[in-house]
């Protein structure tokens, strides 16, 4: 999810979530959340994640090429929305 996400951002280009996606399926990793996930239950657990501070939901990103990451609070919440939307039921 986070990778696509990172892409909703515009921070990696198309080819980086076909080869995160591609290494997931060779080394047999789920690609989707569990059926029951809903949004809302995603937003609830969110919401009590260690990485959340002073109200902040802070993740952990990729920007730029495969291995580069950022740890961040600095985003767009209509990206969040749509992947969770994108993997869950609503």
């Amino acid at each position: 999810m986070a990778i696509d996400m990172s892409y909703r951002l515009g921070w990696i280009d198309r080819s980086i979530v076909e080869r995160v996606h591609n290494i997931l399926k060779q080394a047999k990793l789920p690609t989707a959340p569990p059926e029951m996930m809903t949004v809302e239950l995603f937003k609830s657990a969110m919401a009590v994640d260690k990485k959340v501070a002073d109200g902040l939901l802070r993740l952990i990103l990729l920007k730029g090429p495969l291995g580069s990451c950022v740890f961040t609070g600095d985003y767009d919440r209509k990206a969040l929305d749509e992947t969770l939307l994108a993997f869950c039921k609503s």
